[in-house]
């Protein structure tokens, strides 16, 4: 069939018409920015296990599905399970400060437990605060319905960008730029290093921070309660938020706490030091030692530079919130990649190619795909 030339003024019109169509998808996006990026994680952090298993069974949906089914929501149930477990010993702590923390903190929602209030209210009824009961209860339903529909949206971006990554990549070379282009090298480059960041860094934290949480929890039933470490899992969660950070690692969190210990153990009677010098020795070999030894080498690729990894993650959730730590990354990535492929030919009026101008070490290369 043959295809005829596209008059100007209808040419016009049909960008004017994708336009509106792209502000659409845009802010539709906006709207639901932190489950967009939450999906865009996930995809990224299963995708290596996804390869796996796509090369063994028959089907690039089975493969996404079972790799969802596997990996994705068992890791999904046990962050959740420990975020709320550490609300749950951080909440009670948080009353001493209500006042302080109250403008930037809800305490009530971490102290209160309004599942409790309303059954007690359903055994007892006949008090005015029984409707207040049932509302905060209902609320509780309202909120987790709303949490479970973002994971569920985030879960299916995930799995068609698993299935359908090859007819996105086939139709980015095709109408977008080929390989050799600047497009490409850009695309894939910001990809290998959103695989770094996203599969790698925060993999990292996960594995850390279950060993923290095994660890802590460990020693609590075995040292004596006047030696038992504050906030166990709360702990465990800055430990492996901590294995970011080169050498530091988890020293920032189990050195302090150690110290502490140590300290309790002096003023405590009949309290031995050996306690806190046997978590330190632990602590030292699967939290530090081992983790930053086999761990870190299989999992993180440290291409991109540490401290501008760190700047997303920490600024991008000052400024975006929750969703920062996603989003964060993402933004720093998509900035370094066009200043080290982009920025300076437009600058110096050259020609733009897939050639790395600046920047050379701080970041992946544009034919290192994945």
């Amino acid at each position: 069939m043959t295809r005829s030339r596209i008059p100007e003024q209808s040419r016009a019109a049909w960008w004017l018409f994708v336009i509106a169509l792209g502000l659409v998808v845009a802010f539709a996006v906006y709207s639901y920015i932190g489950t967009a990026v939450l999906g865009l994680f996930i995809y990224y952090a299963v995708r290596p296990p996804f390869r796996r298993i796509n090369d063994v069974v028959d089907g690039r949906g089975l493969a996404a599905g079972i790799t969802m089914l596997t990996v994705a929501l068992p890791a999904l149930a046990v962050v959740a399970w420990i975020g709320l477990q550490a609300v749950q010993e951080i909440g009670p702590a948080l009353t001493n400060y209500r006042e302080l923390l109250q403008p930037y903190v809800d305490v009530a929602a971490l102290t209160d437990d309004p599942w409790r209030a309303a059954v007690d209210q359903l055994r007892n009824p006949g008090s005015e605060t029984f409707n207040q009961a049932v509302t905060a209860a209902l609320g509780l339903l309202q909120a987790a319905a709303t949490g479970l529909t973002h994971v569920f949206i985030a879960i299916a971006i995930a799995f068609y960008l698993l299935r359908d990554q090859h007819r996105i990549a086939n139709w980015f070379e095709n109408d977008v730029g080929g390989e050799g282009t600047a497009s490409y090298g850009y695309a894939n480059a910001v990809d290998h290093d959103l695989q770094t960041i996203y599969f790698g860094n925060v993999l990292l934290v996960a594995l850390v921070a279950v060993l923290a949480l095994i660890t802590y929890n460990a020693y609590n039933l075995l040292a004596p309660s006047a030696l038992s470490i504050p906030f166990p899992t709360a702990l465990a969660l800055a430990t492996g938020l901590a294995s970011m950070v080169p050498l530091v690692v988890g020293k920032v969190v189990y050195v302090p706490l150690v110290g502490y210990l140590a300290w309790a153990a002096t003023v405590t009677p009949d309290a031995s030091i050996a306690y806190p010098i046997g978590l330190f020795v632990v602590a030292f070999l699967f939290l530090d030692l081992i983790p930053m030894t086999f761990l870190l080498p299989k999992v993180a690729g440290r291409e991109t530079h540490v401290g501008l990894v760190m700047f997303g993650y920490i600024v991008g959730t000052l400024l975006f919130g929750w969703y920062g730590i996603f989003l964060g990354p993402l933004v720093v990535v998509l900035v370094l990649q066009a200043v080290r492929i982009v920025l300076s030919e437009l600058l110096h009026s050259d020609d733009v190619t897939a050639d790395v101008r600046a920047a050379e070490s701080i970041g992946s290369d544009p034919d290192q795909a994945e």
